[in-house]
């Protein structure tokens, strides 16, 4: 790991004096503003809308309903999304009519004028009771939905269905362990908290579409915007915006098509920018889980055979996700340990609930808490301890992995090691009669590198340099590391380059922000380019595209040990410590990375402890963020990081990706230290304090 001098980040001057432009402080001429009238049932059918009261209203351009609308579905991989519901209501939020005014008040005001007639119909509001016979079906036929990944023979209400290994011989190996756990495991809803609601812009401008969108991917949006509206490619341009985070939530085209016929109808650039408890209910959380966990050893503790019967809450529509496969790989596939025999099925439902999208490594921290829940059990069982566990399964290079696959190297000992010695390094006050607890959970993340990426660099007077790219700054600080590689490798200083993201007619394709993909895709084009520049005939620009889809598997451990106290006469929980060992290579700017842990790892926590949309007979109660209970300074636990140098990366910088692997295991392990601290299990998120009472009570586990 090379020492770095971290410069200050690109974007960290304007965002903290607020002078940062996102897309609802962008003004345009002539432009009026959208509120929508949403459904207040999770199934019924639309029986008649009155807009009369609306359309009286001072400031109202027009109101309009899914007849006024010329669009088709949309969807990022299956189009199963309407623009606004015709005929019938799948959720609670849907949007049904769509109301432009001058003012965003105004809009609002009018809005909550529209009267719409209902008949109700049974719902299915949880994944078990969609999939369950006789369930009231959410779509009649989700196989013929462009896109769509289900066949009629797999079931009713399923957007997804995989299976991976062989069952019977993982049932022959199960039952010929010497020991195994066979238990349930439950995880909640969980909002992406970013500060930056959804907002959107779009406007028609001489026959040409321009969005603006708060998105992570804007060529992959285009895409989606143009099969919904029936446009040329040549015909949309996605402008360049300033992110306010996304955690995976904003990567779905939204209401982009639903802006951009409101402009076409009214031929004004139309904004429509959420409110928070809007952004709460009716947009893109993470996938509520069911996981059955069969795990076997033999009687030295060595696994001998994993199964997962895994279910997971889709919500009423599966196109907010790339793929449904997405979810189900971060699901279905523990990167940890030698498993000789394994075998998943996983169903993504659907369901009369808000639909469900991608947060920070999807479908992972559903998958490693019951995991590295699991292990625990079954070091139990065995009589070992579970770091002991651990060690004689844990992954060494030269090992294949669950999913056939053999990395780089695996630096699981060094990473092990690390975290415990940091663990004997102090001990924590635990407030008198509470009770101390230790936990520990492994991950194994694959450092990805996906998809095209194109870098322009442009020669600027005074010896200064541009940087174009393809890609959003989503707050991670992408764009700073831009800067600093090329300034390393052409000797530029930060002051002498600068770094912009460019619209879609500008540059080639990009994948956008997503799996951890940026940096290292990023190294491999910007090592291209720098190539290219220093072998230039001319004062030229140099602009590159490259595919690293075939890059080698480089993966990555992260070790974390959460120590916690109990009150076991309360059930009230204090995580006092979460120690994090880092699987590193290269590093480009160091406090970047470092408040890329800190961030997971907080991120984690609140969806171990505190975070819970409250989902209950398709409502979301937690509907404000005074009732959803995102982790504060004052309630995160004392974090400590230890870098484990000298891994092998991507390219020639040799950096691995760090965004998204600080969260999954986090819940495992605090979760495990409840365990340890009190002898009782609890096998739901998130571990609130009536939870874990109950669980002393032996009420519920």
């Amino acid at each position: 790991m090379a020492a770095t001098d971290a410069h200050p980040r690109l974007d960290a001057a304007s965002k903290a004096a607020g002078e940062s432009i996102y897309v609802a402080d962008i003004e345009l001429p002539n432009m009026a503003h959208a509120a929508v009238a949403r459904s207040g049932y999770a199934h019924a059918l639309i029986r008649s809308i009155d807009t009369s009261a609306a359309e009286q209203m001072p400031g109202v351009v027009g109101v309009f309903r899914a007849s006024d609308l010329a669009a088709g579905l949309y969807g990022r991989a299956v189009r199963d999304i309407p623009v606004l519901a015709a005929e019938k209501v799948r959720f609670v939020g849907e949007p049904v009519v769509a109301v432009v005014a001058e003012t965003r008040v105004q809009a609002e005001q009018a809005a909550a004028l529209v009267e719409i007639d209902y008949e109700e119909l049974p719902a299915a509001t949880t994944a078990t009771a969609a999939v369950a016979s006789g369930a009231p079906l959410v779509h009649d036929a989700p196989w013929e939905y462009p896109g769509a990944f289900v066949k009629p023979e797999e079931g009713h209400n399923l957007q997804s269905l995989n299976t991976v290994g062989d069952k019977e011989t993982v049932e022959a190996a199960l039952a010929a362990s010497a020991f195994v756990v066979d238990e349930v495991y439950r995880t909640q809803t969980q909002h992406q908290g970013y500060l930056e609601p959804h907002a959107c812009i779009a406007s028609w401008q001489e026959g040409r579409l321009h969005v603006w969108l708060a998105s992570k991917s804007p060529y992959p949006l285009k895409g989606q915007i143009c099969a919904c509206l029936g446009i040329e490619p040549d015909q949309l341009v996605i402008e360049p915006i300033t992110l306010g985070a996304d955690f995976g939530g904003k990567g779905s085209p939204m209401d982009a098509p639903l802006c951009s016929e409101l402009s076409r109808l009214t031929g004004r650039p139309v904004k429509l920018v959420l409110r928070y408890t809007e952004d709460l209910t009716a947009t893109d959380s993470r996938h509520p889980s069911i996981f059955r966990v069969r795990m076997g050893a033999d009687a030295e503790g060595h696994l001998t055979a994993v199964a997962y019967d895994v279910l997971l809450d889709g919500g009423a529509y599966g196109g907010y996700k790339p793929s449904p496969h997405v979810v189900v790989h971060g699901a279905v596939e523990p990167g940890c340990y030698r498993i000789p025999n394994f075998y998943v099925e996983c169903r993504t439902a659907y369901t009369h609930t808000v639909p469900k999208g991608h947060m920070r490594s999807p479908g992972e921290p559903q998958q490693l808490f019951a995991t590295e829940s699991a292990m625990d059990e079954l070091a139990l069982k065995v009589g070992i301890d579970p770091v002991e566990m651990r060690k004689r399964n844990i992954l060494v290079t030269g090992d294949t992995d669950a999913g056939g696959r053999q990395w780089l190297e695996y630096r699981s000992t060094e990473t092990l090691n690390a975290a415990l010695a940091a663990m004997e390094d102090h001990s924590h006050e635990v407030p008198e009669g509470w009770l101390f607890g230790r936990g520990i959970a492994a991950y194994g993340r694959t450092s990805v590198s996906f998809g095209s990426t194109t870098i322009c660099l442009i020669p600027l007077p005074g010896e200064r340099l541009r940087a174009e790219v393809s890609y959003v700054e989503t707050g991670t600080g992408s764009h700073t590391m831009v800067r600093e590689l090329i300034g390393r490798e052409l000797d530029y200083s930060p002051d002498e380059i600068e770094v912009v993201q460019v619209s879609t007619d500008r540059l080639a394709y990009d994948f956008g922000a997503g799996g951890s993909r940026v940096t290292t895709v990023a190294s491999y084009a910007i090592d291209a380019a720098v190539k290219a520049w220093r072998g230039r005939l001319s004062d030229e620009a140099v602009e590159v595209t490259i595919d690293e889809s075939a890059a080698p598997p480089v993966g990555a451990f992260i070790i974390q040990i959460a120590e916690v106290a109990v009150d076991p006469v309360t059930g009230q929980l204090k995580v006092l410590e979460i120690i994090s060992a880092v699987d590193v290579a290269e590093i480009i700017n160091d406090k970047a990375h470092q408040m890329q842990i800190d961030g997971g790892v907080v991120m984690g926590y609140g969806y171990a402890c505190l975070e819970d949309l409250m989902e209950d007979d398709g409502h979301v109660w937690a509907s404000t963020l005074g009732e959803y209970k995102l982790p504060t300074s004052h309630d995160a636990p004392h974090l400590r990081t230890v870098l484990v140098p000298g891994g092998r990366g991507h390219g020639t910088a040799n950096v691995k990706g760090i965004g998204e692997s600080l969260t999954p295991p986090v819940a495992a392990a605090i979760a495990n230290a409840v365990a340890d601290a009190t002898g009782t299990r609890v096998r739901r998120l998130p571990l609130t304090s009536e939870a874990i009472f109950d669980a002393l009570a032996g009420t519920v586990s």
